[in-house]
């Protein structure tokens, strides 16, 4: 009689807390689809970027018309990509793939021009013989060799010398 009550109370407590892992569960299961239905609610909320976005690609060359303070220079880099830069009162302007980018200036060294779009992770850079432009995300050039037609006529005559002075 002691055995069959001490088999009799093991069952009870295995079932005791067979039962409570199964709440437990159910219960971090409901948790769980409550934080994943939260965050699909908040990815489809997320607004595009005001700032720096490009706009669509039929108005890019318009807007970048519309903006620009100055003549453009048009920059022809290697594979005989094509980028267009220009002053604006919003900042430095980029066209670049049907994109405009507007870019912030940033302080550099003497003789070398940089400018960046923090939102798509752009520097563009101008130094005297030449144009680059970098995904600082990625850490990559993604253009190179960028040649206004004036550049390209002068060569590189340029001392890098006279950039440290």
């Amino acid at each position: 009689m002691i055995t069959l009550i001490s088999i009799n109370n093991e069952h009870q407590l295995l079932v005791k807390s067979s039962k409570l892992i199964q709440r437990l569960c159910v219960l971090s299961l409901m948790i769980c689809s409550f934080f994943i239905f939260n965050a699909g609610i908040q990815a489809s909320e997320k607004k595009a970027p005001k700032n720096n976005s490009p706009l669509s690609a039929k108005t890019d060359a318009g807007k970048f018309d519309e903006l620009k303070l100055v003549d453009a220079s048009i920059w022809r880099c290697e594979n005989n990509i094509i980028v267009k830069t220009a002053e604006s009162s919003k900042g430095y302007l980029m066209l670049w793939k049907n994109k405009l980018y507007i870019m912030n200036k940033i302080d550099s060294l003497r003789g070398v021009q940089r400018y960046t779009n923090d939102t798509y992770h752009l520097n563009w850079v101008e130094i005297p013989d030449k144009a680059m432009l970098f995904d600082f995300k990625l850490g990559q050039r993604v253009l190179d060799y960028c040649k206004t037609p004036e550049l390209a006529s002068q060569g590189t005559s340029i001392n890098q010398e006279d950039l440290l002075k």
